[in-house]
Formats: structure tokens, C-alpha cells, sequence
């Protein structure tokens, strides 16, 4: 029963640690977004405000409100179209 519970505990304990890795994945963002299209024309600071809208309910549900500042920076300095 102890290994159980243990497994059950690393599991979750897993899973907390993923869940804000899985936010600052450049790769996620690709899922829903084309940047060359969807981003053309707008600055490093237009996309960091977007991407906090609180009102995205996409961002809200993938965790990309989680994300920190710096993670979304260098997100959309990997991202962004040259």
C-alpha cells in the first residue's frame, strides 16, 4: 500500500513539474498560431501583452498565463518572424 501511495505522490509531484514546462514551449504556440502571418507586423511588446490577455481563453487553458515574463520573451524572440 506505501508503494502506492509513494508512486501517487511522484506522479503528482511529476506533473507539477511538467505543467509549467509544457507553457513555455515554443512548439505549443505553433499549434494554434502561423507567426509570419499571425504576427506580422507587430512588436516583441505587442506580442507579450497579447499573449497575457487574460481574456484568451486558449492561453488560459494551455497555461501560457502561467508563463513568466522572460519565458514568453524568449518564446517570441524564437518565434517571431525576421
Amino acid at each position: 500500500m506505501k508503494k502506492n501511495l509513494f508512486a501517487a505522490v511522484l506522479i503528482v509531484a511529476a506533473s507539477g513539474a511538467a505543467l509549467p514546462t509544457l507553457a513555455a514551449d515554443a512548439e505549443l504556440c505553433l499549434d494554434c498560431h502561423e507567426p509570419a502571418e499571425d504576427w506580422a507586423g507587430m512588436s516583441a511588446d505587442e506580442l507579450l501583452a497579447e499573449s497575457k490577455d487574460p481574456s484568451n481563453k486558449r492561453h488560459k487553458k494551455e497555461g501560457v498565463l502561467d508563463a513568466s515574463d522572460d519565458e514568453l520573451k524568449a518564446i517570441i524572440a524564437e518565434l517571431m518572424p525576421k
